[in-house]
């Protein structure tokens, strides 16, 4: 059945007798990849000298573009994303949307205005690259637009293309000027929301206005050492630590979560710093949850005992409401978009004290 014959909220938006004149992201504005200066395929969110001495999950994951941020100003009568996708695997737990979607928020008065997500029209059997093209009307006048990138596929190529003739300008500076870098699992990464837009991540950087860097990696944030030394590399706003979920035993978030955090702290001595433990979404788990909460906290404690004001901890075991637990989640690990509403309510007021707003 093709539901486009039947329903046509579920039809492709085409704009007829449109001409498109096409630009580059990095033409427009593009944010969430800091090295993107450096490596020759501007949308991997790692610096490609790295690559090769990393597993081949993170090399791979590093191509997804989970955090990427196209952002301006236009009086366009439509937009037309074109180019090509990596390979990449369905996955049947997340909405294709989400994984592979791109969605369009007109920015105004501080707040961000759904407009749709660009999909894909049917997926081939992934083996080898394959080609994208959709388009979309815009309303009138001059707006500000932010393009989130899709969260679990590599985008190898994209032209944004906007009516010819059509007035384009940067859009403003974020009123926080520096990146927020979210550090973390699958759930950082963006696993499982139905839009870019809507993970955490995304929401929170929406929330105070400030570009995200996204460095979650599905199963491959293990709090290495190297990484640390690659976030500290770089001039952010905050820092947000999450990884617990990777962690494949209390022990081994024992012996890296201080470390890396000292790391951090040796770099930047007066970065806000946030770190947040797992949500609590399984009774059968709550004594192995529990523990690693209170691995997190004691790092922030000992910070806090030795004097470090730009400390905070966000206690994971109540995002979730003890008698909701059966919602916010798709496997009692990944969140729904109810759960990622929820986290960013439970984070938010601590990354705006930490920002200072």
């Amino acid at each position: 059945m093709d539901l486009k014959k039947i329903d046509t909220n579920f039809a492709t938006c085409s704009v007829n007798g449109v001409n498109f004149t096409m630009y580059n992201p990095e033409e427009l504005g593009l944010e969430g990849f800091p090295w993107h200066k450096e490596n020759e395929h501007i949308f991997t969110r790692l610096p490609e000298r790295v690559l090769p001495d990393l597993n081949e999950n993170l090399q791979n994951l590093a191509k997804h573009t989970a955090g990427g941020v196209i952002r301006f100003r236009t009086d366009s009568k439509a937009i037309l994303l074109k180019g090509n996708y990596y390979p990449f695997w369905i996955m049947p737990h997340m909405a294709i949307t989400g994984q592979a979607g791109f969605d369009i928020v007109q920015w105004e008065n501080g707040r961000g205005i759904f407009l749709g997500n660009l999909q894909i029209d049917s997926i081939p059997v992934a083996e080898k690259n394959f080609s994208f093209e959709f388009s979309r009307a815009l309303p009138e006048g001059m707006h500000e637009y932010r393009i989130f990138m899709p969260l679990y596929s590599g985008i190898e190529s994209l032209q944004i293309g906007l009516s010819e003739g059509a007035t384009i300008e940067k859009a403003p500076i974020h009123k926080v000027e520096k990146p927020i870098l979210f550090y973390g699992s699958s759930i950082t990464q963006g696993g499982c929301a139905s839009r870019p837009s809507n993970c955490h991540a995304a929401l929170l950087s929406q929330a105070v206005d400030a570009e995200q860097i996204n460095l979650g990696f599905s199963g491959n944030a293990k709090g290495e050492k190297e990484m640390a030394e690659l976030i500290a590399s770089l001039d952010l706003s905050c820092f947000v630590m999450d990884y617990d979920y990777n962690a494949p035993t209390p022990e081994h978030l024992q012996n890296t979560h201080e470390p890396f955090f000292k790391i951090i702290r040796e770099k930047h001595p007066d970065l806000p710093v946030v770190m947040i433990s797992r949500c609590f979404t399984n009774p059968d788990n709550l004594e192995d949850t529990t523990k690693r909460r209170n691995i997190i906290m004691q790092t922030y404690l000992n910070a806090r005992t030795q004097g470090d004001a730009h400390v905070y901890f966000v206690d994971g075991l109540e995002t979730f409401a003890q008698e909701a637990i059966e919602w916010p989640t798709v496997d009692r690990c990944h969140p729904t978009d109810l759960g990622f509403y929820l986290m960013t309510k439970r984070i938010l007021p601590t990354l705006k004290q930490a920002l200072g707003l």
